[in-house]
């Protein structure tokens, strides 16, 4: 579940079907300019930045602290009837040869099949806004700090492939659009600054899996927070929820451990299972 700190509203990200983001309502390009930046914290990270207790004062946002928050698993599905699917990122580097490519290892699951995987992630399209977002951050002593930033999008082409040996493996191949942030020092951050709107998500993939040496395809999508084009399947409003008809098909634990009574023994094992870390 989403941990609901404050609203940004200087630029908005909107999800929309295959294309993940509509993208910045004034921005400039910046494909180039991201290759500097080692993006591999912005898919795989232990925590992410936060910032809390949202004040209004003379038109600006104010911040009264800093944290962090555990980094998000992402929900996914994978097939028509919205199977729910895992994937954990264990490693994401950098490639020493490709600035634009990053090297990735993993495993995915689905039921309880859990598959490693090996493949890369390729940066084709950044824009970054042209304006800046102020906010004001109290200091120690009655002080206030202004802290301004840029927000941006990633857009990059995915290509994994699953273990060969294992059976009914396959490749994953789609589009992934990341947002992220700048700092007035220009260094980057996982953007979750809009994350207590009810569209808020990131990290969107829209692929295909494609079973080996046999003609099988299936959507495959997963993001933080919220899946792009996923169809029926949420019909959350203030967050990710499972629709009833689908709960069948993975979601049951999901639903159990979110939305029913707290510190109810259903819900205590739903908790459990889906905190599991079934990637070791």
């Amino acid at each position: 579940m989403k941990l609901f700190v404050f609203i940004v509203v200087a630029t908005a990200f909107l999800s929309a079907g295959n294309t993940a983001y509509a993208g910045l309502a004034d921005s400039a390009d910046f494909t180039l300019a991201i290759k500097k930046y080692d993006l591999s914290k912005l898919w795989r990270s232990d925590s992410i930045q936060i910032l809390t207790n949202e004040h209004n004062s003379d038109g600006k946002l104010v911040f009264e602290g800093e944290l962090t928050d555990k980094f998000p698993e992402p929900y996914g599905f994978i097939g028509r009837n919205y199977q729910r699917f895992y994937i954990h990122y264990l490693t994401v580097k950098k490639d020493t040869g490709n600035a634009s490519r990053y090297i990735v290892y993993g495993k995915t699951k689905v039921k309880d099949s859990v598959r490693n995987f090996h493949g890369t992630i390729t940066v084709t399209k950044a824009k970054v806004s042209r304006g800046m977002t102020t906010m004001i951050v109290p200091q120690p002593g009655n002080k206030k700090n202004e802290i301004t930033f840029k927000q941006g999008a990633i857009y990059c082409d995915i290509n994994f492939s699953e273990d060969t040996t294992v059976p009914n493996s396959g490749t994953i191949t789609g589009r992934l659009a990341t947002r992220f942030y700048l700092d007035s020092e220009q260094h980057i951050f996982y953007d979750n600054l809009n994350n207590i709107s009810d569209s808020y998500c990131n990290n969107q993939v829209t692929a295909v899996w494609k079973r080996y040496k046999i003609d099988s395809v299936k959507r495959c999508n997963w993001g933080d927070y919220r899946i792009p084009a996923c169809g029926d399947l949420d019909e959350g409003a203030g967050g990710f929820s499972p629709s009833d008809k689908y709960l069948m098909n993975g979601w049951q634990d999901y639903r159990d451990a979110y939305f029913s009574a707290p510190e109810t023994p259903k819900s205590r094992r739903a908790v459990n299972g889906e905190n599991v870390r079934w990637w070791r």
